[in-house]
């Protein structure tokens, strides 16, 4: 960061270095304010995805009536686009550089805030995965494997096509050859494979979105402070084999593309990707108990669930994940 200010000069740039991981409101409005006080004419974000969704928000707000808790609330809409607007990744996983949404979280009233429109997509997206080599094991595991659950997720909808299956296909061979190293050696080969893909991730999503997973990794995160990927990813090997039987006739390729023969390899895999990578793969090691289910499946994000292609309710969603306790 400070070499962009440096090269730049520090007199033309306004910094704002305060984004968190879960941007909350009063945030997002901070950095608008100050966006707005420079009177700057072009955003840049280097970051995360929190960095870069609080970017996105800010960009677009710049052109906008009224005050950033307006449009959080829903009272006014996001209708047009934003002033330039440049997002330089330094993880891979959010894929967020390529997606036209971001999401607040309003940890006090303990929900999520998404703010989508097409507007919101980045003017320009620079990926270089140099910037990726300062990434933590944790931080390339956690990023990764929300990117790799996005492509499950995404190949699996019922708003799938042929783009976003090829895509998604692609995304998880990445992953499933490339995380496990990115993670525990973090050479320069293993982590270009996952920004790569971390970003065709987020090209596939965005025409198919993700779900069931994304759904109820969001009660994780705001009620037991799960990080996101390990909130998405924990539910992906049992919301695969719940979908598995619809979609019969793409599982030929979904296998060869994560490099086993079958479902129970898969989930296999995906156990052992993640296990490798030092993420955990049953509830209760996330301090989730049985009476806690109750509240996970009341907060699921039930709106995000209508993309499944087999339809699960709430009782269903009770047992598969009393399974993953």
């Amino acid at each position: 960061m400070q070499q962009v200010v440096d090269s730049i000069g520090p007199s033309r740039i306004t910094l704002f270095d305060r984004v968190t991981p879960f941007p909350g409101p009063q945030l997002v409005g901070d950095a608008l304010d100050a966006c707005r006080q420079s009177s700057s004419q072009l955003v840049v974000a280097i970051g995360g995805g929190s960095a870069i969704d609080t970017g996105k928000i800010v960009s677009v707000l710049m052109t906008h009536e009224g005050t950033w808790d307006e449009y959080l609330t829903g009272e006014r809409k996001i209708s047009h686009h934003g002033i330039p607007f440049i997002a330089v990744p330094t993880t891979s996983g959010s894929s967020s550089e390529v997606t036209a949404g971001a999401a607040v979280w309003d940890w006090e009233a303990k929900r999520s805030i998404n703010l989508i429109h097409p507007g919101m997509f980045p003017d320009v997206a620079i990926v270089d995965p140099e910037l990726a080599m300062t990434m933590p094991k944790e931080l390339a595991a956690l990023t990764g494997i929300d990117a790799f659950t996005s492509a499950f997720e995404s190949y699996w909808s019922i708003e799938a096509e042929p783009v976003s299956d090829a895509l998604d296909l692609q995304v998880i061979r990445s992953f499933a050859t490339h995380l496990e190293s990115s993670c525990n050696i973090g050479d320069l080969a293993s982590r270009s494979e996952c920004s790569l893909a971390a970003t065709m991730s987020g090209v596939a999503y965005s025409n198919s979105h993700p779900n069931v997973c994304h759904a109820i990794g969001s009660p994780l995160t705001l009620h037991w402070e799960v990080a996101h990927g390990q909130a998405v990813g924990i539910t992906l090997s049992a919301m695969l084999r719940w979908t598995a039987p619809a979609i019969s006739t793409k599982l030929a390729a979904l296998w060869d593309a994560l490099g086993v023969k079958g479902l129970e390899e898969a989930v296999g895999r995906i156990a052992q990707i993640m296990e490798n990578c030092g993420l955990k793969t049953s509830l209760s090691s996330l301090g989730i108990t049985i009476g806690g289910l109750d509240t996970l499946v009341e907060h699921t994000r039930w709106d995000r669930v209508s993309a499944l292609p087999t339809p699960l309710g709430h009782d269903d969603l009770r047992r598969v994940l009393q399974d993953l306790m």
